[in-house]
């Protein structure tokens, strides 16, 4: 147990873990690109690739780095990296409804989210991936956004009746929720909202009798 306990190899792997963790919470992804103050980091994530790669890393030890993002084979999939960055975003707001101007760390994170719903070559299980960050990931990212604006509403004793120009409360006073409903309402027979769209709008109703219930 003594010898177990002060092992300079496990020593080593959790001070370094340490630094991943470390990085992760700062940035919320485990992507560092910065050789110049995170080397020793992008040098150690390196060698668990390789190690990983070789059958040499420990199960315990892959599990606690895909708690953080770690990207496993950073070069040849380069949809890796962007999910590790949807994530991060997913984590920070949680939700995926990214402007396709949206950048983080410097990488162009709502460009890859709006490609991503566009992609007729997207696995099952990358859109299971997508799909566990925010079950609306591929509705349009303002509509997305307007939907938890309107649910937040409800969940403040909003009501889903009522003056066209009401807002949305203290809370969100920009929002206007009976016009955005009545937009809904003109969208959904001229055929352009999809079935998820509307499966929402249908599911408003329960909400409001779920909080009040």
């Amino acid at each position: 147990m003594k010898l177990r306990a002060f092992n300079p190899r496990a020593t080593e792997w959790q001070r370094m873990f340490g630094l991943a963790d470390a990085f992760h919470t700062g940035h919320r992804h485990l992507d560092p690109t910065d050789k110049t103050r995170d080397g020793a980091l992008i040098s150690w994530l390196d060698r668990q690739r390789y190690l990983k790669g070789a059958g040499l890393l420990a199960p315990v030890r892959i599990h606690e780095l895909d708690q953080l993002g770690m990207i496993w084979d950073k070069h040849a999939r380069s949809w890796d990296r962007g999910y590790a960055h949807a994530r991060a975003w997913a984590e920070a707001h949680r939700h995926l409804a990214v402007s396709a101007a949206e950048k983080l760390a410097g990488h162009a994170v709502g460009a890859w989210v709006g490609r991503q719903r566009k992609n007729a070559k997207l696995t099952a299980e990358q859109d299971a991936r997508l799909t566990a960050l925010d079950a609306m990931w591929r509705i349009e990212p303002d509509w997305n956004r307007s939907y938890r604006r309107m649910l937040a509403y409800l969940t403040a004793d909003g009501t889903l009746d009522g003056p066209a120009n009401r807002t949305g409360g203290e809370a969100d006073p920009t929002f206007r929720p009976g016009a955005w409903l009545r937009k809904q309402d003109k969208a959904r027979p001229d055929g352009k909202l999809t079935e998820q769209q509307a499966a929402l709008l249908d599911a408003l109703t329960r909400h409001t009798e779920t909080v009040t219930g």
